[in-house]
C-alpha cells in the first residue's frame, strides 16, 4: 500500500505508524493554502513556489531544509506509479489536504490504481469517546500513531471512479489558477485574496493589547492568538508574513527587529505615538 499525505506532521506519524508494514508513506511538505501552486506539478512551478516560500517566511516557518527536493520527489513517484498499485490518500476538512486530495487525483489521471481515501475529520467525528463530547480535529498531524492506525482499519473507503475523474478536473485547475490564497468553504476551494486574514490578524492585536497594559504585544503572541482562532487552517508563517505586511501598509506600529518573531512587538497605527523604531525586513 502507497499512503500518500499532506504536512510534515502528518507524514512522519503516519511513517512511524507503518514502521512495521511494507507500506510506503509519500509525504508532501509545505501548507498548500497559500503561496502559488501553479504548475506545481512541475520542476518550473515547484521552483517557483518554493522561492516564494524563501521571500515571504522568515527561516524558522520554512520547512526542513531539502523540502523542495521532498515535494519535487513526491511529485515524480506518484506520476510514475505504475498500473496495478493501491493507494490511500489522506485527507481532513482543511484546505491544504483538499487540495492535495486533488493533486494526487490529477497526478494519477490515466493510471489503473486502485484509489481509497481516509477523511480523518470524519473519522475523529465518528470515533467512540466520552458520550456527549465531540472532538474536532483541524488537520491530520494532530492525530497519534495509535489514531491513524485506527482509522485506516475503520475509515478507508474506495473512491469511486467518477468522484475520483472530478476531483482530478478540479486539481487541474488549481494547477492552472495563479493566486496565493485558497480557503476551504462549503465542501469547495475557493480562491481568497491575499489580504484574507488581515482584519482577523488586527483582531487579535486588538484582544492582545487589551489583555495586557495596553501599549505593545508580542507578535509570536498575536501569531499564537490567531493560530488558535483561526477559521481557516494556515501556518503560523502566513500570519507573521502578515503581520508584517500590516506594518509595512501602516495598520501596523512595530517596535523592536522584524527579522525574528521573538525580537519585535506590535500596536494598532494611531493607538499612541510610536516610541521605538522598527528594523523592517
Amino acid at each position: 500500500m502507497i499512503h500518500i499525505v499532506f504536512g510534515e506532521s502528518a507524514a512522519g506519524a503516519l511513517r512511524h505508524a507503518s514502521r512495521k508494514t511494507d507500506d510506503e508513506v509519500i509525504g508532501f511538505p509545505g501548507d498548500l493554502s497559500v503561496g502559488p501552486i501553479d504548475g506545481i506539478d512541475r520542476p518550473a512551478g515547484i521552483a517557483r513556489r518554493f522561492d516564494w516560500e524563501r521571500e515571504t517566511f522568515h527561516e524558522m516557518f520554512r520547512g526542513p531544509d531539502g523540502s523542495e527536493a521532498v515535494f519535487r520527489n513526491a511529485v515524480e513517484r506518484l506520476a510514475g506509479l505504475p498500473d496495478g498499485e493501491r493507494v490511500t490518500v489522506w485527507t481532513c476538512e482543511n484546505a491544504t489536504e483538499q487540495i492535495g486530495l486533488r493533486l494526487a487525483c490529477y497526478l494519477l489521471r490515466g493510471r489503473e490504481v486502485d484509489v481509497q481515501t481516509v477523511n480523518t475529520h470524519r473519522a475523529m467525528l465518528e470515533a467512540p469517546g466520552v458520550p456527549g463530547v465531540t472532538v474536532d480535529i483541524r488537520h491530520s498531524g494532530e492525530l497519534s500513531t495509535e489514531q491513524l492506525r485506527s482509522f485506516y482499519k475503520t475509515h478507508c473507503e474506495a473512491l469511486p471512479e467518477a468522484r475520483r475523474h472530478l476531483l482530478a478536473e478540479e486539481g487541474e485547475a488549481l494547477l492552472n489558477t495563479p493566486g496565493l490564497v485558497r480557503s476551504w468553504q462549503d465542501g469547495s476551494i475557493v480562491h481568497a485574496p491575499e489580504s484574507r486574514d488581515d482584519a482577523f490578524i488586527l483582531s487579535c492585536v486588538e484582544r492582545g493589547l487589551d489583555q495586557s497594559d495596553g501599549e505593545w504585544v508580542l507578535a509570536i503572541r498575536v501569531v499564537g492568538e490567531a493560530m488558535g482562532h483561526a477559521i481557516q487552517t494556515v501556518s503560523d508563517g502566513w500570519f507573521e508574513a502578515r503581520i508584517r505586511a500590516l506594518v509595512r501598509s501602516g495598520r501596523l506600529e512595530a517596535a523592536g527587529n522584524l527579522r525574528s518573531i521573538r525580537m519585535y512587538k506590535v500596536r494598532l497605527a494611531g493607538r499612541q505615538p510610536q516610541s521605538d523604531q522598527a528594523v523592517l525586513r
